[in-house]
């Protein structure tokens, strides 16, 4: 067992895990064919709705989060000592009561939407509770115990705030009023975070696994391999680019890592790369999977609906940015590897790419998505209709067709994705609940407004801190609302478009995969790699550092589309220049090993490049071209 495995089992028995980390239960045939039927029918009912439609608001919803609860109780287990093969007594009776709980929300919803207010029956406050319970329950068996624990400070804090001193206190909520609001609103259990996950991530986690079935994750590894395995640090290329590709249908930076860091680290350790780095690259580049569309991570669906835009809209401005960080990333690996003297694969032990080519017809039903959201079409009509291209174009080839067991194998593995986050859904409607009744908002804003003296660059600095915190060991969904909740409000107050600070918290919530203490991404690289956790987190951090920089461009520059269209291609142009000077300044090395001035030159080329000013730019550029000038013609010199 490598220190990487013993870090996430020490994190398992803490309670303090992340996605990819839970175990499921290891069930008895009947259990585990009988929980197969279903998750395929739970999967196949959210497949036609997208379709021809749903029944109600409240049906949609309420059978998500019953289906959720259902899977949730049936695969994980309670602690070590629950049953293993088979669900405990204890499950069946949260499944009966969880079910009697939203069978009568949804039955009764009209009802309770139209008497919201009146004085809270006691039918509704015990099957609210259960809801709640239930909630807390399928947050902690799914990603351990720290959401649950925020949940329940976030109820303690909306009922005993009277108590509270200074600019944290407020009036306080009664507890019948607190379990109304949670129980029947859209900011609670049932409302705005179900909603986003019925309609939209759970359609695009199951995509993701019709697309996984089809064969286009080994097409994306071996496109990669061929296109960069044979160049200098190839395979180390060719994690980033297959980590970046990879990421348009996987939302999980762990799952990134696990399915392409299997491949590629034993390749970079086999050219050269030292393990440390190896996991580390395969970290930086699975984290910012999340960041490339169109099939981004659960975050962006709720950040589309925060914002009040369309989903098109984030994926309009998601797109460059994530090309921009892949850039850094890549520039430090390829800086390093030449560095190193690290030479590619033989190219006869690639993948043709005469071969590979004809198999990119795999790749159209993301071109489907593509086309259907800038038509208009809604992002489940496109997820629709990209599974059903999936499935059609899988029978091209004998080895890649989708049968009925295949269809049967995609339905059951999407259902079983999608718990990793659908399991937090009524915890993030408790905390988004709890501090909207509470009024925090725009107490977390005047205070970090406070504390950042009014200035809007100590305000994202410390937005990019609240990122690192809330991100230790959660996913980056629930680590993106608890930094809007505290973000979002003070940035627009300084005068930062709504989007741009959405987007920006939705960006460092990313940060904590590869950032030690807790960093899952890095933790799971170092496991495969052999290699130390916590060297292979630092490594992952520097590689990963585009991060920090990104959201002040998303501020000061139009890299956005928040200006006329020269400007914003400028501001592409301003930053991929940036990324090149910061890749070189981290790694120490252009066309040679820079010398100190020479690095701090770079460094200054960054960070003027990062402002709108066209003196800033023309600092940056000069900067950056005369240590490029002085190092070209020194390595000449050296040559002659």
């Amino acid at each position: 067992m490598g220190w990487g495995d013993r870090i996430i089992d020490l994190l398992r028995a803490s309670g303090l895990v992340g996605e990819g980390v839970t175990e499921n239960r290891r069930l008895a045939p009947a259990y585990l064919w009988g929980g197969k039927i279903f998750a395929a029918l739970f999967s196949a009912y959210y497949v036609y709705t997208a379709y021809w439609g749903i029944w109600s608001s409240e049906s949609h919803r309420g059978l998500y989060f019953l289906g959720t609860l259902l899977l949730c109780f049936l695969l994980y287990p309670a602690g070590k000592g629950s049953p293993q093969r088979r669900p405990s007594l204890l499950d069946g009776l949260a499944m009966a009561v969880g079910i009697a709980a939203l069978l009568y929300w949804i039955f009764q919803y009209q009802f309770l939407a139209d008497h919201i207010g009146e004085p809270v029956r006691p039918q509704d406050f015990v099957f609210g509770l259960i809801l709640l319970l239930m909630s807390l329950e399928m947050g902690r068996r799914a990603t351990g115990n720290l959401l649950p624990l925020l949940a329940i400070l976030a109820l303690l804090y909306v009922s005993l705030g009277h108590r509270l001193p200074g600019i944290l206190g407020h009036p306080g909520v009664s507890i019948p009023r607190i379990m109304e609001y949670l129980f029947i609103t859209q900011s609670g259990m049932l409302g705005m975070v179900v909603e986003v996950f019925a309609n939209y991530v759970l359609l695009f986690v199951i995509l993701g696994a019709f697309l996984e079935r089809s064969g286009l994750g080994a097409l994306f590894f071996d496109l990669a391999y061929a296109l960069t395995g044979h160049r200098t640090g190839g395979p180390g290329m060719t994690a980033v680019v297959s980590s970046a590709i990879y990421g348009m249908i996987s939302g999980s930076g762990v799952a990134n890592v696990v399915t392409t860091g299997t491949f590629t680290i034993p390749l970079m350790k086999r050219v050269g790369y030292r393990p440390h780095f190896a996991g580390a690259v395969e970290a930086a580049a699975s984290s910012g999977g999340q960041y490339m569309p169109p099939v981004m991570g659960a975050g962006a669906f709720l950040l589309a609906e925060a914002a009040e835009v369309s989903y098109l809209e984030v994926v309009k401005i998601a797109f460059v940015p994530a090309v921009l960080y892949f850039l850094s990333v890549g520039l430090i690996v390829y800086f390093e590897a030449v560095k190193q003297g690290l030479h590619g694969v033989p190219r006869e032990e690639l993948p043709p790419l005469r071969k590979v080519l004809p198999r990119c017809y795999q790749l159209f039903p993301i071109v489907v998505v593509a086309y259907l959201l800038l038509a208009g079409r809604s992002a489940f009509y496109a997820a629709f209709w990209a599974i059903v291209w999936t499935v059609a174009l899988s029978w091209l080839q004998k080895d890649t067709r989708m049968g009925p067991r295949e269809i049967f194998d995609a339905l059951v593995g999407g259902a079983h994705n999608s718990l990793s986050i659908g399991a937090l859904a009524g915890v993030l409607g408790i905390i988004i609940g709890s501090l909207i009744l509470s009024g925090i908002q725009d107490r977390f804003a005047s205070l970090l407004i406070q504390v950042s003296g009014g200035s809007l660059v100590i305000t994202i600095l410390l937005v990019i801190f609240a990122g690192y915190i809330f991100g230790m060991g959660v996913p980056v969904t629930a680590a993106y609302v608890m930094t809007a909740i505290v973000g979002v409000g003070a940035l627009v107050r300084l005068g930062v478009p709504p989007l741009s600070a959405h987007l920006l918290c939705f960006w460092v919530a990313v940060v904590g995969g590869v950032t030690p203490p807790v960093a899952l991404c890095a933790y799971a690289g170092a496991s495969i790699a052999g290699a130390d956790p916590l060297r292979t987190g630092f490594t992952a951090t520097k590689l990963a550092s585009w991060i920090f920089i990104m959201p002040f461009l998303f501020v000061y520059t139009p890299i956005l589309f928040t200006g006329p269209p020269l400007e914003v291609v400028r501001s592409m142009l301003t930053a991929a220049v940036a990324a090149c000077a910061w890749a070189g300044a981290l790694e120490g090395y252009l066309f040679r090993e820079t010398k100190l001035y020479e690095r701090i030159l770079l460094l200054v080329a960054a960070l003027g490049l990062l402002h709108t000013s066209l003196w800033t730019d023309l600092v940056g550029v000069a900067a950056f071209a005369f240590v490029a000038i002085t190092q070209r013609r020194g390595v000449s010199a050296a040559a002659a």
